[in-house]
């Protein structure tokens, strides 16, 4: 995906794009495998929307290294459970996927219904070297 400010500028068009993925994953050249990624990332964007996540999902799109930088930063700290439950339930609408310290480790806000969230415990992010593979 390109990072470039002329392209992240454009609007996102969810109907036309979903439409273009529908056409894609429906050409005879296409694998089983490339078909079953196309209808993947549709229903990824169906899932974003469906979860009024589309703003975020734009944001990202707007600025790529920023939003990975979001997803990554740790946004607030705390000694023990009891001072993270209570400041997760003081937020209005936390950010799915929040990256929270409680007494030194790691924990994703995540949301089993609606209302219900909660902290797992974060698992740990491997680096660009390890996902590619790369020394």
């Amino acid at each position: 995906m390109s990072t470039d400010p002329s392209s992240a500028s454009r609007k996102f068009d969810m109907r036309s794009t979903l439409s273009v993925l529908g056409k894609l994953a429906k050409d005879e050249s296409r694998t089983p495998e490339d078909i079953a990624a196309i209808e993947s990332a549709a229903e990824g964007l169906h899932f974003i929307h469906l979860n009024g996540k589309l703003d975020d999902f734009l944001d990202y799109l707007r600025d790529v290294e920023k939003a990975a930088e979001r997803g990554t930063r740790i946004e607030a700290s705390f000694g023990d459970m009891s001072e993270a439950l209570k400041w997760l339930c003081e937020q209005m609408e936390p950010r799915f996927g929040a990256r929270v310290e409680v007494a030194g480790k790691p924990y994703i806000v995540v949301r089993q219904r609606k209302e219900m969230w909660f902290l797992i415990p974060a698992p740990r992010i491997p680096s660009f070297e390890e996902l590619t593979g790369e020394s």
